[in-house]
């Protein structure tokens, strides 16, 4: 009979807390988010050019990278970011980590073996060569972690395993030596509440108290074989702060209705933006202090976020992107908001294709001792579980977490003339890493009151 263990892969994410778990919950596929699979605009490479001319960008030359300087892994983690948001979103507000489940995945993936490895490859934009995403990985964990004064931005990953459990030393290694990911050993079986205690106080240290029950009630259980959780946390000022003396109340538009519209805390500044629009869509990024990191916010010219957010991909993202300009004046307005968002992703990931690895018949043999374990040994992903959390204000932003139509027509503003972004309906917005061009966490605000 086979063995039941159980990868459980938890992330999260501070600034947009992400929060990422396989555990084994025994979670009923009803409660996950019903998601439908799709596929990704991969643009290119954000520190050279953005080819506006072409709208995907195959697949396989990711997966089939095998050296450093041919895998892009901001190209990657931003276009499995449009894949993700495809398949969550919802009717309600969403933020969430695509960085934070990417790492956490990749930990997993280290281990993976033949067909599972492959799906979960595809799905992820992975290269097949494990060297390639360990060191690309790491090069990007040692960007997010490097010190800065003027913001707060690191991330973190960690490994709990079972006691006894028969832990493949070279993967345990590799976790160490990519991912930064200490093994701890506890006892799931025997003390299943002081482990998952345990391993919340090391989420809720890394997340600055932000989320402090990942690891819900029961999820362990004497079959959980390992925990692999990854955090994120980001706290920034804006370069510039909106003055707080010019926050008023005024109607935010649901995507219902155009007439009628809630009274939210409106926030309002105007000073030089970059900026860009098309025919459909405006967009402007704000800078955090340090210049090394900034928001992009793109307001749909419509309300009807929900028929906007179904066509806009990656390679839209990009080219609004490539259509800003830096030297006009933008007059802001732009809701305070806050809140989170808490998934469990193992149907969500299915329906992207992967399935074999929520199965015994996974293929994990990279993770454990082959040499100590029965011949019918199985380990597998049961539980994987994201929680994102966001505030954003006149002074910053703290948080734990794009087809793209093109400005053919777009009459770009005169240079001094002064232009309006009144952020009054639901919006789209993204936190990225201006030194990678990696998407760090990616959300809509439908009503900031939520």
């Amino acid at each position: 009979m086979k063995l039941k263990n159980i990868i459980c892969t938890v992330m999260i994410c501070a600034l947009l807390f992400s929060c990422i778990g396989c555990i084994d919950t025994g979670t009923s596929p009803d409660s996950e988010l019903n998601a439908n699979s799709t596929g990704s605009e991969i643009g290119n490479k954000s520190s050279s050019p953005i080819n506006v001319e072409s709208e995907t960008v195959d697949k396989s030359s990711l997966m089939y990278a095998y050296s450093s300087d041919d895998y892009d892994i901001a190209t990657a983690n931003n276009a499995f970011s449009f894949d993700m948001y495809t398949n969550l979103t919802t009717d309600d507000n969403i933020v969430f980590s695509p960085y934070s489940i990417f790492t956490a995945m990749a930990i997993c993936y280290d281990g993976a073996e033949t067909t599972t490895q492959e799906e979960i490859a595809y799905v992820f934009y992975y290269p097949l060569s494990k060297s390639v995403l360990e060191k690309n990985s790491k090069e990007m964990m040692n960007t997010i972690n490097s010190d800065d004064d003027n913001y707060d931005l690191k991330t973190a990953n960690a490994l709990w395993v079972r006691e006894n459990y028969p832990l493949n030393e070279r993967y345990a290694d590799n976790s160490k030596i990519y991912y930064g990911g200490k093994v701890t050993n506890l006892d799931f079986r025997n003390e299943p509440e002081k482990s998952r205690d345990i391993i919340n106080k090391w989420v809720a240290t890394q997340t600055n108290e932000k989320i402090k029950d990942l690891i819900p009630d029961e999820l362990i259980d004497p079959d959980t074989a390992m925990i692999i959780t990854n955090a994120v946390y980001f706290k920034g000022k804006w370069l510039n702060e909106f003055d707080v003396e010019e926050t008023r109340k005024e109607l935010f538009y649901n995507s219902s209705s155009n007439k009628v519209g809630n009274a939210v805390d409106m926030m309002y500044t105007k000073q030089y933006f970059s900026y860009g629009e098309s025919k459909n869509a405006k967009i402007v990024e704000i800078p955090y202090k340090g210049n090394d990191l900034c928001m992009y916010v793109i307001l749909p010219e419509e309300n009807n976020i929900e028929d906007f957010e179904s066509k806009f991909k990656l390679s839209d993202y990009n080219k609004l992107k490539s259509s800003m300009e830096s030297g006009n004046e933008v007059k802001i307005w732009l809701p305070k908001f806050s809140f989170d968002t808490k998934v469990e992703l193992p149907a969500t990931l299915k329906s992207m294709g992967i399935t074999e690895a929520f199965t015994d018949d996974a293929n994990f043999s990279g993770i454990y001792d082959i040499r100590k374990v029965p011949e019918d040994y199985a380990l597998w992903l049961d539980d994987v579980v994201h929680q994102a959390f966001i505030d954003v204000g006149e002074k910053g932003t703290e948080a734990t977490a794009a087809t793209a139509i093109e400005a053919v027509d777009c009459c770009e503003p005169l240079p001094g003339q002064v232009v309006e972004f009144k952020a009054d309906h639901p919006f789209m917005f993204f936190i990225e890493d201006r030194r990678t061009g990696c998407i760090l966490f990616m959300g809509k605000v439908k009503d900031p009151e939520y």
